[in-house]
Formats: structure tokens, sequence, C-alpha cells
């Protein structure tokens, strides 16, 4: 179902009533019962960082070659999945016989695990997307290429997703040739236009922000299931409230895109997203945003401890020589035009910049959207065969 900007009240409400009761079972499985009952099979693949972190992939075994997804900032491998089985870009990957792999960074409710730390300790999340682009995702890439035997794959990121890509591969220029494309959905490099506005209630003093945070113990969000998961069922747990509360959080972060909303599917969604991030993560793209620059974390007064250098250095984007494709969307209040030409110009092989044809195209709708199979797919599979072989 569709809701329009037109569309009245009653129409939603009388859409929603006629919802069947049993579609909303979907909202109480995990990500591995949902694949199943969407008809594929899947697998648990746990890697340890160099760091200690435990992670958890999902793979939807293909014969076909690999697919890594990367998720954003308090997202995880679930929301690949969690539009459903006629619209998830995770189920139309391996349709077309991609081995698809499914990453979770630190501090998901996948990968809430350390060979020492629990995750109830402040230690545990002290990280940004920084430790996720130089040991997560090359430690998950690593392994998904080892299982498969294969010289490189395709890597498909969203929003965090791109960042811990171009964190790894400035920094680690031996991984591009671990690349046969990258897919750069919603791309968040330099993120100094945000629209969203609690963003720019954070930049005004980033360091004043992490000190709040940090001074009363808050360390994380969302991180775990028995503290937010009620809050969450309570608030979302029905199509209604999950449409007129949770997407409309969601959208003042992301943008507003009514039309493309899945409302029915709504309580499966929420049920699946937020997860666990850290403070630091939030903080660092506030500090890269209020400074104009993709740099590493800003620790004030203790920089020279951390780089002999006064200020945080950037990330040598022309490092990055692995084939990229940005995609783009109009209605995006993260992911902003200004930030993302910017970042362009400075990257040295893209091979392909596509502009989303909805005006209202939002940051979320690369995952949730009715218009996945139209608006993006076709451009993603044509850009994967022509750089995967």
């Amino acid at each position: 179902m569709n809701i329009s900007g037109n569309m009245k009240l009653d129409d939603i409400v009388n859409n929603i009533i006629s919802y069947p009761d049993t579609e909303l079972d979907d909202m109480y499985l995990n990500i591995t019962q949902l694949i199943k009952k969407d008809g594929f099979a899947v697998e648990e693949h746990i890697v340890t960082t160099e760091d200690g972190y435990i992670l958890k992939m999902f793979r939807i075994p293909k014969s076909g070659p690999p697919i890594f997804l990367m998720h954003g900032i308090i997202s995880s491998s679930d929301d690949w999945i969690s539009i459903g089985i006629n619209k998830a870009l995770a189920y139309s990957l391996a349709a077309q016989n991609y081995d698809v792999w499914m990453g979770n960074a630190r501090g998901t409710g996948h990968s809430l695990k350390h060979v020492t730390l629990s995750s109830y300790e402040p230690s545990f999340w002290n990280y940004t997307w920084h430790e996720i682009g130089i040991y997560d995702v090359p430690t998950m890439i690593d392994r998904v290429l080892e299982i498969t035997k294969r010289p490189s794959l395709t890597y498909i990121g969203h929003s965090q997703g791109t960042t811990v890509f171009y964190v790894m591969c400035s920094l680690k220029p031996e991984y591009n040739e671990k690349i046969s494309l990258m897919v750069s959905l919603a791309p968040i490099a330099y993120i100094t236009n945000s629209k969203f506005f609690l963003y720019k209630l954070l930049a005004i003093n980033p360091d004043v922000a992490y000190a709040a945070f940090t001074s009363a113990g808050i360390h994380s969000f969302f991180a775990h299931d028995e503290i937010f998961l009620p809050v969450e069922t309570a608030l979302c747990g029905n199509p209604l409230t999950a449409y007129f509360i949770c997407k409309s959080l969601a959208a003042l972060a992301g943008g507003f895109n009514n039309k493309q909303v899945s409302v029915l599917r709504l309580p499966v969604i929420f049920r699946h997203f937020p997860t666990g991030s850290s403070v630091k993560q939030i903080i660092h793209y506030v500090q890269s945003g209020r400074s104009a620059r993709f740099q590493q974390f800003d620790y004030g007064p203790h920089n020279l401890d951390h780089y002999n250098s006064p200020i945080p250095p950037t990330y040598p984007l022309e490092n990055i020589t692995a084939p990229i494709a940005i995609f783009f969307g109009n209605g995006d209040y993260l992911s902003v035009r200004e930030d993302v030409d910017k970042f362009v110009e400075r990257l040295p092989n893209v091979v392909d910049f596509y502009t989303v044809p909805d005006e209202k195209f939002e940051h979320f709708d690369f995952l949730w959207s009715n218009g996945i199979n139209t608006l993006i797919l076709p451009n993603l599979l044509k850009l994967i065969k022509m750089y995967t072989s």
C-alpha cells in the first residue's frame, strides 16, 4: 500500500484495519527467521576483529559472485530485508543468484560481544566509525573472500556503510584490489550541510555535547533490547502509531517522502531499527561537519598525543581507486547535494552518479521504499553486471 501526501487519515485507518493480523507476526521474527520465512537459505558467520570485537554476519548463499552489504549508523543487517519479500534489496540480489552477505558493525544488536569487554562497560563503546572502517569492515571482507574463494566482491554501503568504506580504502589502500565495484547509497563523507535539526543543534559545540553525554553516563544509543524494545514496541507496534510516531521521527533525520512509505510494513521495520551505536560515532560526524573536513576524531588538546598534530588528519581520499557508483536522493536530509558534490570532486574513480528520479527520495528510502524495484534496482544491477565477472 502506498500512502501519498494527499491521502486522508480515514483512508490510512481503513487500510490498516483491513490489514491481515497474520502479517504482523513478522514483527516478532529475528533476521534468520524472516529470511527463512521468505523462502531463502541463511547462514550465520562470526568473525573477531584485531581489537577484539566479535561480529556477526548473515549470508544468503548463492552460487554467483559475492555482494557485501554494509548498513548505516543505528542500523544493522536487518534493514536490508525488513521491507519484505517483494522489495528488499538483499532478496532482489539473491534472486539474481548473487551470494549476498550482510555485515554488522560493533555495537549493533548482532555484534555486542568482545573478547574481554562487556557491552555494559563504557570502554566497549570507545570507538567511532573510524574503527569500524579500519577493523570491522576489512575483517568481514576478508572472511567473505576466504569462504567464497573469490579475489574480489561488490560492496554496497548505505550512509555510514559508505563512510567506513572510504575510511578503509583511504587508510588501507590494498583493499581497493578486493573491490570490483563499490556502490554508495546516500553517501556520507562531508556532512556540513545536513538538514537534520538535531545534528545542527549538536554541531553548535560538539565537545560540550560529548562531555554532557559522557558525564551523564550515556555512551551508546539503542544498545540493549531489554531497555529499548518495550518502548519501541509501544510506539511502533501497529501500523497507525508506527506511521505517525516512528516514521515521523525517522523522517526528521532522513527526509519526508510519504509516497514511498510501506505503512503496513512499518511495525516490522521499526522492530529491527534502530539498533546500537556509540555516542562517539555520532559526535565524530558532528565534528567533521563543523570543521567541513572529512577527518579523524578530534580529541582537542589531546590531538598531539593521538596524531602528533594539533588538528586531526583528513582521510586521503585520493587513495580510493576502486570504482565507485554514487546513488543520490534529492530529498535526503543527511546526504546533501553540496556535500556529495564536494566529496565526488576528490574521488579519482567515480564511474556513475545516479540521481534517483523522485524529487523527494530520502535517506531511508534506499532501504524501505516502495519504489526500490523501479527506482534503484535496474541501475544497480546494470552496474554490478558491468563490473562483476
